[in-house]
């Protein structure tokens, strides 16, 4: 015995000291451990996709099916970050076409029979920006409470989302990206822990609408168990006509043929990047407002589409095929003070007014006074054309005016103001509602909540010029990813700033943490400490069951009378019943029903509009950092 027990010591510090490593059909994968003492492991960089190039470029997926060389893949690198056409929530690191990875957290202690709930992430961004190495998704803390955590890059932009039939391009390149990474999951997670029968999807602004969109086709329910849809935009996807028109004009551009597939195969990414930023047409029509447009069913724009094929039905109206949970934050982007915005101005001194990367961190006070009655028009107008006029009804501007007035601040911020109620309302809150909606309307159940804390760090570092006082955000757009993932330590070294969450920011974040893995769990997000009332239609709309997530969990009512209105926005903007909803709309003498200055929202563009006055752009594109749609 004496001579037994130093053995089986050192083959315990051994074991400890090895790397976690996962074997499956394409080989072993050899992870790495989470640092400062977490109790989970990684793996990164690993393929579920044959690499998108040449021939393969604009296509659908082809499944990973090759063996690892010498049967081992390095799983503690980072694999590129999938090509961007944006520049906002963009990860470190090398950039690339071949990026149809993804990335793996689990506990250190699980093994193939562990069966744990397995959460899968998908990131926001537009569909043109974003990746899974983003550091607010870092999935370690998560892992940490006992979930096996999935992580997937998608084809962003034109490579993720052209259409052009006349060429063989179909579209939807990136929902089928992540189709086929939810295939992977059922086929090889239990590998590391995970149960493919606890499988729940979970995505944030543009990766809450690409989740729900495959959560409402018909083979959703043998890809995951559940839904979570954090602050959807705007469900209502892009009819394929419109994008088949854009499809062509990114081809002209290109000087490709609208035949000519192998053309479009053979040009750079960087030229596909060029014609991005400088399509004309994708900033044309009704929704088209570079920076503050809300999309409609025509509105040209790289996004999924119901192609007919991959999205056969509008998921608007199908509604999600499994459990669902649907919420959104309670303002996008709050208010900011002059007196804060004119301490902000003196960063820009140096540098000229036009600068966007300026602007966008050190907002203007003078940008928010010379905002008129006119610009507010113009905005309506140019995001909602013959529906700009009941809009403008229920939205009056001398209501909000009559708000900032007694804050003591100018009459532009009261537009401001207007403008970002009506950005919040028309593209996050009542699309939430809606889907929600039509969910419960095909017999699954469904769960709503509202975020509204106000955070004491700052999340992103586009925030940390107003790191000292975040109470001006409110809880804005991406504010409850942190606390979904438990990443309350901050820390951006270029801004020499470090914060972390208070004790009550944490205890929210366990029980959000508890409440998503109870959804991945048994598809019902209550808890034995938490009951989270069910969604339940009214007749109006107001009084919805829900969980309000404030500074603690609390099951209460949300209010969704607004969302009446944009519903007959929603159906005019489509051509379904115009003249009904016009002659409906047009008696209503409603209001908002929440104080005009409790939100403030941007739907995050940073590119400008030939067609609105260049001081409401620049007023909206400051706050288009802190966004992740």
């Amino acid at each position: 015995m004496r001579v037994l027990f130093p053995i089986s010591l050192s083959a315990v510090v051994a074991t400890a000291l090895a790397s976690p490593s996962v074997t499956i059909d394409a080989g072993t994968l050899k992870g790495g451990k989470c640092s400062g003492g977490q109790g989970a492991v990684y793996y990164k960089g690993v393929p579920f996709a044959e690499p998108p190039v040449g021939d393969l470029r604009f296509e659908p997926p082809k499944a990973y099916n090759k063996k690892y060389s010498n049967g081992v893949l390095n799983s503690t690198i980072s694999a590129p970050t999938c090509i961007q056409f944006g520049n906002g929530t963009v990860p470190s690191g090398t950039k690339s076409e071949d990026c149809l990875y993804l990335d793996i957290w689990a506990p250190s202690s699980a093994t193939k029979d562990s069966k744990l709930p397995v959460k899968v992430w998908i990131f926001g961004g537009s569909d043109t920006e974003g990746g899974i190495e983003y550091s607010l998704y870092d999935g370690c803390n998560l892992a940490e409470k006992g979930a096996v955590v999935v992580s997937l890059n998608y084809r962003l932009g034109p490579l993720g989302f052209l259409a052009l039939n006349s060429a063989g391009i179909y579209g939807n390149q990136g929902i089928q990206d992540l189709i086929l990474g939810f295939e992977w999951v059922q086929k090889s997670i239990s590998a590391f822990g995970g149960d493919p029968e606890k499988v729940l999807a979970f995505g944030q602004s543009a990766g809450a609408t690409d989740v729900y969109t495959i959560a409402t086709l018909p083979a959703a329910p043998s890809l995951f168990k559940s839904a979570i849809i954090e602050s959807i935009a705007l469900p209502q996807l892009t009819q394929n006509s419109s994008a088949q028109k854009l499809g062509a004009s990114f081809a002209k551009q290109l000087k490709c043929g609208l035949n000519d597939k192998s053309c479009l195969q053979s040009v750079s990414s960087a030229d596909l990047q060029m014609a991005f930023y400088s399509n004309a047409y994708m900033n044309s029509g009704i929704g088209g407002l570079s920076g503050i447009g809300i999309s409609n069913s025509q509105t040209p724009e790289f996004c999924p589409i119901v192609d007919g094929t991959v999205v056969k039905e509008n998921p608007l109206y199908r509604g999600a095929q499994v459990p669902a949970v649907f919420g959104y934050s309670r303002h996008t982007f709050h208010l900011m003070s002059n007196h804060r915005l004119k301490a902000n101005t003196s960063k820009l001194q140096d540098q000229q007014e036009g600068n966007l990367d300026a602007i966008t961190k050190y907002p203007s006070a003078k940008l928010i006074a010379n905002l008129t009655a006119a610009d507010y028009k113009a905005f309506l107008q140019g995001d909602f054309g013959p529906a700009a006029q009941m809009i403008e009804k229920y939205y009056p501007l001398s209501l909000f005016e009559s708000a900032v007035k007694k804050l003591g601040l100018t009459a532009g911020s009261g537009v401001l103001e207007a403008i970002a109620q009506v950005l919040t309302d028309a593209h996050f809150k009542c699309p939430t509602y809606q889907s929600a909606m039509h969910t419960a309307r095909n017999g699954n159940p469904v769960w709503a909540y509202e975020f509204t804390h106000n955070s004491t760090c700052a999340w992103l570092d586009t925030l940390v010029p107003i790191a000292d006082d975040l109470s001006v955000m409110g809880a804005a757009h991406t504010a409850e990813i942190p606390f979904v993932f438990g990443n309350l330590n901050f820390s951006y070294p270029n801004e020499h700033y470090t914060c972390s969450g208070s004790q009550a920011e944490w205890d929210l974040s366990n029980e959000m943490i508890s409440l998503w893995t109870a959804m991945a769990e048994d598809g019902n997000p209550s808890t034995e400490a938490i009951q989270w009332p069910t969604f339940q239609i009214t007749s109006t709309g107001s009084n919805t069951p829900g969980m309000i997530f404030g500074n603690s969990s609390t099951p209460g009512q949300i209010d969704f009378s607004v969302c009446k209105l944009w519903a007959q926005v929603s159906a005019m903007l489509d051509g379904r019943n115009t003249t009904a909803t016009a002659q409906t709309s047009s008696s209503s003498s409603a209001k908002p029903t929440a104080s005009p200055t409790s939100s403030f929202s941007t739907s995050g563009g940073v590119t400008s509009s030939p067609s609105i006055g260049g001081s409401i752009f620049l007023s909206t594109i400051l706050m288009g950092a802190a966004i992740l749609i």
